[in-house]
């Protein structure tokens, strides 16, 4: 449904601003394997942000901080070079940048061979990160919880 809301905007984007796309086959080889890394990566931090739910019920304000940070992290909000240098040094750091920014600069910007494969790289580390995590919490989680009725 959401696509069907943006396909218009994107549309009228276009049309005004005539972007100039050039992305190389290799951009297009990374962004296909780094989408499916972002959506991994992004998928396994909401999930342990969903476990959280097995020690407390009140978790919206962590969900929205999650949120927020990711937002201005990500380059979603505002693109992340033109971020200050330490912001940038922590996006560079967290999962955020990972799964929005690199997957599209692969895409629309030249990025050499050995910046392509770092990050695959960093997607990968964040990947493995997380599913350690996610299987960690879980086994917690799943000895913390109580059913109640019949």
């Amino acid at each position: 449904v959401v696509i069907v809301l943006w396909l218009p905007i994107a549309l009228i984007l276009t049309i005004a601003f005539h972007p100039t796309l050039h992305p190389t086959g290799a951009g297009i080889a990374v962004f296909a394997g780094a989408i499916w890394g972002a959506y991994l990566i992004r998928t396994m931090n909401l999930w342990l942000l969903g476990m959280v739910t097995f020690w407390t019920t009140r978790v919206s304000a962590l969900f929205e901080t999650y949120m927020v940070v990711e937002l201005l992290l990500s380059g979603r909000l505002v693109p992340l070079r033109l971020m200050p240098g330490w912001a940038q040094a922590l996006a560079n750091f967290l999962p955020f940048k990972w799964t929005f920014g690199f997957p599209i600069e692969a895409l629309v910007t030249r990025r050499s061979t050995g910046s392509l494969l770092f990050g695959l790289a960093m997607q990968a580390f964040w990947i493995l990160v997380g599913l350690g995590l996610v299987l960690v919490v879980w086994r917690r989680a799943i000895r913390r919880y109580s059913a109640v009725g019949n």
